[in-house]
């Protein structure tokens, strides 16, 4: 047995012990993810394994966190199914409840980073990320800027596949997040740069060959000014990937996409046209029962200006 697949199991161990019926999806999910994309499983969670030494935090621990990010999401559930609309109701709201307590952020990053790995819909999405990056489309693409990276997984991706990277730069309004990100994934041999910057006060000069928002749209009041921002911030041959998930009840979630088609509403009202896209339900059911269910739906796109 791998050091990563005794982490793996530390961690099943634990979702068993803890909540016996979320482990059975979990083993399900794992058991998928491994036969279709074993190396790449691994790999992934090879940096998760890394990340959890360099804090010194042990599988028991991250799965408790885990489990600790499920069960808002159950309440949250109940509440979107009552009333039709998220929690919280906009973003002072969610740095309220959840980005200013460090207690909820501390377990709440470490529980979306194990979600990577647990669930299919996220996955699948770097997968198909992934696969692109070695289509030609993306070959010449020199210049990177990744908003709000999450776990940075994307722009490791980036610079693993693409050969002409000069630099990639990496915007946060958060420290602790940076840090992360910066903690998982690094410099990259000096490639990734690190800006602590609201992203509509972040002045460059260079207009970039590739932009990434993965799973931003959600967190914010008006979604659509971002785009505008990021319109301007794109190379005229440039491409803009975002993910965004549709009715996805979370802590932290203000903007409420009911369906793939008003996302993509969204993109062509910020004079973006869908080149390539991607979409997942969260769960393995046909799509008229997830539509029926409000089963959250993933949706990602590489994105072009409509001037080019």
């Amino acid at each position: 047995m791998t050091t990563e697949q005794a982490f793996l199991d530390r961690i099943v161990q634990t979702i068993v012990a803890e909540d016996s019926l979320h482990a059975k999806k979990v083993k399900k999910n794992i058991e998928q993810l491994t036969r279709e994309h074993g190396n790449d499983f691994y790999k992934f969670l090879g940096l998760i394994l890394e990340f959890c030494n360099k804090r010194n935090l042990s599988p028991e621990k991250v799965a408790k966190d885990y489990l600790k990010m499920v069960n808002d999401m159950r309440v949250e559930g109940i509440y979107f199914k009552k009333h039709k609309k998220y929690s919280c109701e906009n973003q002072h709201e969610a740095y309220l409840k959840v980005y200013s307590n460090k207690d909820i952020m501390d377990y709440y990053m470490n529980a979306l980073l194990l979600s990577q790995v647990l669930w299919v819909h996220h996955f699948k999405m770097l997968m198909f990320f992934s696969g692109q990056l070695a289509e030609q489309f993306l070959s010449n693409t020199k210049t990177v800027l990744d908003i709000g990276p999450g776990h940075g997984f994307f722009s490791y991706l980036v610079t693993e596949n693409l050969k002409r990277i000069n630099n990639v730069d990496i915007v946060d309004i958060s420290d602790g997040s940076l840090e992360m990100t910066r903690a998982i994934i690094g410099d990259g041999n000096g490639m990734i740069e690190y800006f602590n910057r609201d992203i509509f006060k972040y002045d460059s000069n260079n207009k970039y060959d590739l932009i990434i928002l993965g799973e931003v749209l959600e967190h914010l009041d008006e979604p659509l000014l971002i785009l505008n921002k990021l319109h301007d911030l794109l190379n005229d041959n440039g491409y803009l990937w975002i993910t965004t998930p549709t009715t996805a009840p979370a802590l932290d979630h203000v903007y409420l996409f009911n369906s793939k088609q008003e996302i993509v509403e969204l993109l062509q009202s910020a004079s973006f046209n869908v080149a390539r896209e991607f979409g997942c339900f969260a769960e393995d059911v046909p799509e008229e029962v997830a539509h029926k269910f409000d089963i959250s739906y993933l949706y990602g796109a590489f994105l072009t200006r409509k001037d080019r």
